[in-house]
């Protein structure tokens, strides 16, 4: 049923249609309810930490920040309301000092409006472009600033919810972690079971997203080893045994797994975890984790994130354990066993499924790997195209022409797509499709394409 609203051209008051990409023009689907309310609220509070933080941005960039802090909030300001009003989208202004892909994403908006019979707008062009438009183009001012062209608009709210995690990651460290991660005589016997825990920790750890919570702080409270086992039954799709035999039977001498991370904080610790343990059981592994080359959705994790938190593990003298882990996580990288790789593909305009023509230097890399992890909502939705697929859609034909190698999907359910799923549970999100936003329920989703 159509909706009356000048400003959005065909409004559908319905849900996303399977089939169709995600969009706003669905007044019911997520995708409307975020560019109307969440990104908005987003920019909102970029301006007021801007605002709070103005002397100590000014200390750290030197007197001319102010100025900047004037022109970042007026940009901010305008995209506020050319978003609310469903504007055109705008082409990035080029950056004549530094050379990266903004010349490709204005390509693709000639392309969008190509394919659109007109210039995308907000509300009914697809969200996964007009999202990701919107932090680009942010990240695109920011690097046109005099002085503050490196600044991170999320940097503190990351940081945050790492620090108000503390307590939990001492406790989970001091019960569990410490004996197997920083233990020479590690007692393989357990490794599946153990595996099978780091697996759920670093799914769960997926809930701590910024952007979902539109930039409010969260932190990990309780023992969370506790809590992840109290969510078995939310975890709708469950394949980790296919990928245990990965990590335990097919992995050779020098195998790679790749990491596509997801939100700093909280969650990369979980990831980091993971990834120490995939290293325990399969000593030769080598592990690359890729991270955004721009702050990104709030929380994603940026190479200075990555280092940042090894950095703050390290000098953490009340909390030894804490410190000893984060030892052991420095000794990976300081071997080369772990590596980070920042690729401007993870913040390009394309989706996974146009990798192979699109990103051809990063599908290789990824068909060079036993295992890719990609962690969280976006990746998922990035693997899918943003496409509603039926939910009891194979998710090896969802991913259509993206199959460099094994592949595994760590997601708390933070949008209204999902495949993979059998028929009583698809017929459970079809009477509810609210619960497939909450970040309630998960899946461990693999798509075997090598071994």
């Amino acid at each position: 049923m159509a909706q009356n609203d000048p400003r959005i051209p065909n409004l559908q008051d319905t849900f996303t249609p399977f089939g169709t990409p995600l969009s706003g023009v669905y007044k019911r689907s997520y995708a409307h309810v975020t560019i109307k309310d969440r990104l908005p609220v987003i920019l909102t509070k970029i301006i007021d930490t801007l605002c709070q933080n103005k002397n100590k941005i000014i200390d750290t960039y030197s007197e001319n920040a102010e100025k900047d802090i004037k022109e970042i909030i007026g940009f901010i300001s305008q995209l506020k309301t050319e978003m609310l009003t469903n504007k055109a989208l705008k082409p990035l202004r080029l950056n004549t000092k530094v050379i990266n892909d903004a010349e490709e994403w204005n390509k693709y908006l000639e392309y969008r409006t190509s394919v659109e019979d007109g210039v995308p707008t907000w509300f009914n062009t697809d969200w996964l472009y007009c999202e990701c438009h919107m932090y680009r183009v942010l990240a695109q001012e920011i690097s046109l600033l005099n002085t503050m062209y490196n600044y991170d608009p999320f940097e503190y709210q990351k940081q945050t919810d790492f620090i108000n995690s503390i307590e939990s990651v001492d406790l989970m460290i001091t019960l569990y972690i410490k004996d197997i991660l920083c233990n020479k005589e590690y007692n393989k016997e357990n490794s599946k079971n153990d595996f099978l825990k780091f697996l759920k920790l670093s799914l769960w750890g997926n809930r701590h997203d910024l952007s979902a919570t539109a930039g409010a702080p969260s932190s990990q409270t309780g023992n969370p080893l506790v809590i992840v086992e109290s969510l078995n039954e939310n975890i709708v799709v469950n394949d980790w045994e296919v990928v245990w035999d990965i990590v335990n039977k097919s992995m050779k001498e020098n195998d790679n797994i790749h990491i596509v991370l997801d939100n700093a904080g909280y969650e990369l610790f979980t990831d980091l975890c993971l990834a120490a343990f995939l290293v325990t059981i399969a000593p030769t592994t080598k592990i690359t984790f890729h991270v955004k080359l721009y702050p990104w959705y709030v929380s994603d994790t940026t190479v200075h994130d990555f280092l940042w938190m090894l950095d703050y593990m390290n000098r953490l003298n009340d909390h030894p354990n804490i410190q000893l882990l984060g030892k052991t996580f420095k000794n990976l990288m300081d071997q080369e066993i772990w590596s980070i790789k920042e690729e401007p593909y993870w913040t390009g305009p394309y989706d996974f499924r146009q990798m192979k023509e699109r990103g051809k230097n990063v599908y290789a890399q990824l068909s060079d790997a036993k295992l890719v992890i990609f962690k969280g909502d976006l990746n998922y939705r990035k693997l899918l195209g943003d496409i509603n697929f039926e939910y009891n859609t194979n998710f090896s034909i969802a991913l259509g022409n993206f199959q460099p190698t094994n592949i595994l999907s760590l997601r708390t359910m933070k949008s209204d797509i999902c495949v993979g799923l059998s028929n009583d549970m698809a017929e459970f999100f079809e009477k509810h499709k609210d619960k497939l936003i909450t970040g309630e329920y998960a899946i461990i989703q693999a798509a075997l394409f090598s071994i």
